[in-house]
């Protein structure tokens, strides 16, 4: 099974450590000098023609996985919702007037698990947001993260009743040894039974989420695995590479370390199982998502419309983002800013009439350009120097010629061209398109401190 993107010598070269680049700068390089007046100061400043995309963050889960490194509460005891529906409400109040008037064209609630709870407390807060922003049910790219463990089809069917029409989920793997040594036991029945729920009820795009690297695994064991998913034939599909970080995520520290596939064995996973997904008719979109010809992402990656920002992959370059809740992330105005992590922290800023600001960013023009050259690469692996200069009002070649000087080294392993015309990252580049978008981060190449980044394959 041959697979034109994956190049061992050239993997175990470049196979760093390095950003992925849901934003630049990323989230490293915030301040927390930058605080709720900041963050005002920036809705303030926004572009009222610009549309919105709202990302709600709700951390509970009733479950422990052990890979997880997401910032999420664990939790059975549902009365939790309540403390945190009101105070969510109440951040919602606080922003909305600053932005009133503009389209939501994108939603999306992450976690934790969403559908911790219940669909009246989802409805209650679907309405509490008509109240405030002009919505676009039925129009707009409403997304959920489900558990599938915790739901049914009738709830399915429900949350797109609701307004969702997009709905994400994860299965990791089908295999019982590796589900029971990451404690989340999902029988592939259970998976299948949500997933033919929401295509019955009308989704337009369900996403599955895998993560090659746990316990257990093998590249034949996940080859199963990968074709059991193919045979469901999600819209998209992620296939992420696990980090085992116990000194950083505590649960983590539940598994063993002698019980993960070695690196070898890590990258013949990776190797097989994009040949498979290709092979199946997905299209490679970058670094771990794939989807199928006529999703949304293909076409948006056909067209020249893809974006990247905290959400990931996206269709909606045009739209500001602005994130509720804990750990939320938004970007809006020329600048990032993140709420605080803890649910007693988001409380009490509430509570003190304050935004739950913890730390943030306001991007210089160096900042925007480098930025916007990152996204073009890692959403479409070409560059048009010209194009770049006028869209931008800089001379392209001269402002990045140390780092296109810098690039050659990658040009002559094959990774890209570089011409007088622009940059094209050739298919073998497509993997390791972190390393080459981390060539124009001015902020790593002077970074004295250890951060932990996860490895770029």
């Amino acid at each position: 099974m041959s697979n034109a993107f994956f190049n061992r010598t050239l993997i175990d070269k470049y196979n760093l450590s390095g950003p992925r680049y849901t934003s630049y700068p990323t989230a490293v390089e915030f301040k927390t000098t930058f605080d709720a007046n900041s963050y005002l100061q920036a809705l303030r400043g926004s572009d009222p023609e610009r549309p919105l995309s709202l990302y709600l963050h709700v951390p509970f889960c009733d479950t422990l996985c052990y890979y997880c490194a997401c910032n999420k509460i664990i939790t059975k005891d549902h009365s939790k919702a309540r403390p945190f529906i009101e105070h969510l409400k109440k951040e919602i109040d606080a922003v909305a007037p600053h932005v009133a008037g503009r389209p939501v064209h994108q939603m999306h609630w992450g976690g934790g698990t969403p559908t911790f709870l219940n669909n009246d407390e989802i409805a209650e807060i679907l309405e509490h947001l008509a109240e405030r922003f002009s919505m676009c049910f039925g129009s707009g790219e409403y997304g959920i993260e489900i558990d599938p463990r915790g739901v049914d089809a009738s709830r399915v069917r429900q949350l797109g009743k609701l307004g969702f029409n997009r709905i994400s989920f994860g299965v990791q793997d089908v295999n019982p040894e590796v589900q029971k040594a990451v404690h989340r036991i999902q029988p592939t029945e259970v998976t299948e039974a949500v997933l033919l729920a929401a295509r019955d009820a009308g989704f337009q795009s369900i996403n599955l989420d895998l993560i090659y690297g746990l316990p257990f695994q093998s590249e034949a064991s996940f080859a199963e695995t990968v074709e059991q998913v193919l045979k469901w034939r999600p819209d998209r599909l992620s296939v992420f590479n696990y980090a085992h970080l116990p000194h950083i995520f505590m649960p983590q520290k539940r598994i063993r370390q002698e019980d993960l596939p070695s690196p070898e064995e890590k990258l013949k996973i990776l190797d097989h199982s994009i040949s498979q997904l290709t092979e199946a008719g997905y299209r490679f979109i970058g670094m771990d998502h794939f989807a199928l010809p006529d999703d949304e992402l293909s076409l948006a990656q056909d067209n020249g419309t893809l974006y990247r920002n905290f959400q990931g992959y996206t269709t909606h370059a045009e739209c500001e983002l602005i994130g509720f809740g804990p750990s939320a992330i938004s970007q809006i105005g020329g600048a990032y800013s993140q709420n605080v992590k803890t649910l007693e922290e988001y409380y009490a800023a509430i509570d003190g009439e304050s935004l739950p600001v913890w730390r943030g960013l306001t991007l210089d023009r160096d900042d925007y350009l480098r930025r916007e050259w990152i996204v073009q690469l890692i959403c479409h692996f070409h560059l048009d120097f010209d194009d770049f200069s006028r869209q931008h009002n800089i001379d392209a070649r001269a402002y990045f010629a140390a780092e296109l000087e810098q690039l050659q080294k990658m040009a002559a392993d094959g990774l890209l061209t570089i011409t007088d015309q622009g940059i094209v990252v050739h298919d073998i580049g497509r993997l390791l398109i972190r390393n080459i978008c981390m060539v124009f981060d001015k902020y790593l190449q002077r970074m004295e401190r250890q951060v932990s980044f996860s490895r770029t394959i």
